[in-house]
């Protein structure tokens, strides 16, 4: 006969083989069903997830793009009609002046008109720039943008062929980037530190290579007047000019090369202290 304890722990263990069959006898389908039900809610979280960002894209795409049209639409409207109503003013003038004087004032008046007529093209081609960079296809490729620089700077264009100062250019500085765009992008950077550096012949604008944050950064510094770090974020913006300078400009070249940058997956940021000069660096996304 078993003993009393002998039964017990028989019993025992007869009632955890029962739960334990309990347990395996539940439909495998149900944890299953689970499994696959929360599968599919975590594919369904990450695909609204990217829903989410691309709609925070297209909302800050949306935004900038509004922000461009009205700064253009500004434009528009007072700089374009600035040189239009000067040609304007001048030509009535040159309809109601005698004979006898036309000839002595003319030439000045006809030189307002073509410096007029020149500013506005000068405007009209600054504006197709902008809105191309935007949607030409890179062609990215190896591309030596110590060459291109020097090319600018001993060829005339704009900003830089009444320029006295010295070049400083670091040699062999190799990028995979569209050279078109990085043309633009440094016309821009050094045709800004021309104007803005003071025609002086102690004026250095130099172009090189560092690292920032451990990624390569091509810069172009000059030592001229510099400008106030709390106005760095308008730089970049189109149609802005800082307040008190006094060169020449439509406000677009700085925007211009923010687009071709962010387009090669890069960045572009300023530096500058008053009476230090300025550098204006850019990674491009290698």
């Amino acid at each position: 006969m078993q003993s009393a304890k002998s039964i017990k722990e028989t019993l025992k263990t007869s009632s955890q083989a029962v739960a334990t069959d309990k347990v395996s006898s539940q439909p495998p389908l149900s944890r299953g069903k689970s499994l696959w039900q929360i599968k599919e809610l975590r594919v369904r979280e990450r695909e609204l997830q990217k829903r989410n960002a691309t709609l925070v894209q297209a909302r800050d795409a949306l935004k900038a793009a509004n922000l461009a049209l009205e700064a253009f639409n500004y434009t528009v409207a007072h700089d374009l009609r600035q040189y239009l109503t000067a040609i304007n003013g001048c030509c009535q003038v040159l309809r109601e002046l005698h004979s006898e004087d036309f000839l002595k004032s003319s030439q000045n008046y006809l030189e307002e008109i073509y410096q007029g007529t020149l500013a506005m093209d000068r405007l009209i081609d600054t504006l197709l720039e902008f809105s191309v960079v935007e949607n030409v296809d890179l062609c990215r490729q190896t591309i030596d943008l110590s060459a291109i620089v020097k090319f600018l700077v001993t060829n005339p264009i704009r900003t830089i062929d009444e320029y006295r100062g010295v070049f400083h250019i670091a040699p062999g500085i190799l990028v995979d980037a569209d050279p078109n765009l990085l043309q633009i992008v440094l016309n821009n950077l050094i045709g800004n530190a021309c104007k803005y550096a003071g025609n002086l012949e102690s004026t250095v604008i130099e172009f090189g290579l560092t690292f920032v944050d451990g990624k390569r950064a091509c810069f172009v510094r000059d030592n001229g007047p510099g400008f106030d770090m709390a106005l760095a974020d308008r730089l970049f913006l189109p149609f802005q000019r800082l307040r008190g300078t006094v060169a020449k400009g439509h406000g677009i070249g700085l925007a211009t090369v923010k687009r071709i940058i962010t387009r090669h997956g890069g960045r572009v940021w300023a530096e500058s202290q008053i009476g230090k000069g300025a550098t204006f660096y850019f990674t491009l996304g290698e």
